[in-house]
């Protein structure tokens, strides 16, 4: 993402908050993420201890804790909290806030810079925030959100702070997205939903998810941050999916699943337990307890 002005370590000193450790002359003019490192770029680390190639950056700003070994041309910024001095550095960068009614569209409410394919099909109440990317042969149904701010919070004592959010929503050719569905911008990489894929109503994709080419999802599935779900795959009706996690091709995970960590392998998957009578139910329970005690 590129920043609105290109930063010396002293200017960016005062707008993080930071100390400069290192190389002090370089100049920055964008922030990357970690998966997506750019040239002249300043990267944000959130956790003190990461086993990935860091070289790729000109800048990082860590926490005052932090203690691993980079390049010596890498500039270190230390803060106090790295979550507060990426919201400081995202506040810079201009946030367009003027919409107006599509010509094209009946009802719907379009923000600066959206790009809309051909044949597309977009119904009345759709929201589609600045920025966004809406390719070819794309159908939305009624009141979808498309790039509104995603769930990105940090705390300062007791009291949340938000993350602005600058990266986009790119919706490619020949994509369905049903009615009362949420696709939230990214914070600094893009949210994607590849070809072909097909979102039923009522579902939440937050912010930097990919979806796959191909891939269905049945309504009301949640799925957190971050997470990448491969190509051709089914996901059933109220499933839910934990953030950060990979989510490999030809995958099929029955409704009301939870998928807490990654998916490696092709196949079915479930972790639902069907409904049954209250008195085995509460029977189930009692086992369930029973072995947890004995694997203590």
């Amino acid at each position: 993402m590129k920043l609105n002005k290109a930063y010396s370590c002293a200017e960016l000193c005062n707008v993080l908050e930071a100390k400069c450790k290192k190389n002090k002359n370089n100049t920055f003019d964008r922030v990357s993420s970690l998966a997506n490192p750019e040239q002249n770029s300043l990267g944000f680390i959130f956790q003190d201890k990461l086993n990935i190639d860091l070289s790729s950056f000109s800048g990082l700003v860590v926490s005052n804790t932090f203690t691993e070994d980079v390049d010596a041309s890498v500039t270190l910024f230390k803060v106090e909290n790295v979550k507060h001095s990426l919201s400081l550095l995202l506040k810079t960068i201009p946030n367009p806030t003027t919409y107006k009614m599509s010509n094209d569209y009946n009802n719907v409410t379009v923000g600066e810079n959206v790009k809309i394919g051909e044949n597309c099909i977009i119904y009345p109440g759709v929201f589609i925030n600045h920025n966004c990317s809406i390719g070819n042969n794309v159908i939305i149904h009624p009141n979808v959100t498309i790039g509104s701010d995603g769930f990105g919070l940090y705390k300062i004592g007791n009291l949340w702070k938000k993350i602005p959010h600058v990266g986009s929503v790119v919706i490619e050719d020949d994509v369905e997205i049903g009615s009362n569905t949420t696709i939230d911008r990214g914070m600094l990489d893009n949210t994607i939903l590849k070809k072909n894929c097909k979102i039923d109503n009522l579902v939440h994709i937050a912010h930097n998810v990919t979806v796959g080419c191909n891939t269905a999802i049945a309504a009301c599935t949640g799925i957190a941050g971050s997470t990448s779900i491969g190509d051709n795959c089914t996901i059933g009706g109220g499933v839910g999916i934990n953030g950060h996690i990979t989510i490999c091709d030809n995958v099929n995970i029955h409704g009301m699943s939870m998928i807490t960590k990654p998916i490696t392998k092709a196949g079915d998957y479930a972790s639902a337990l069907a409904a049954d009578s209250v008195r085995n139910w509460r029977r189930n329970q009692v086992i369930f307890r029973n072995l947890y005690k004995k694997n203590r």
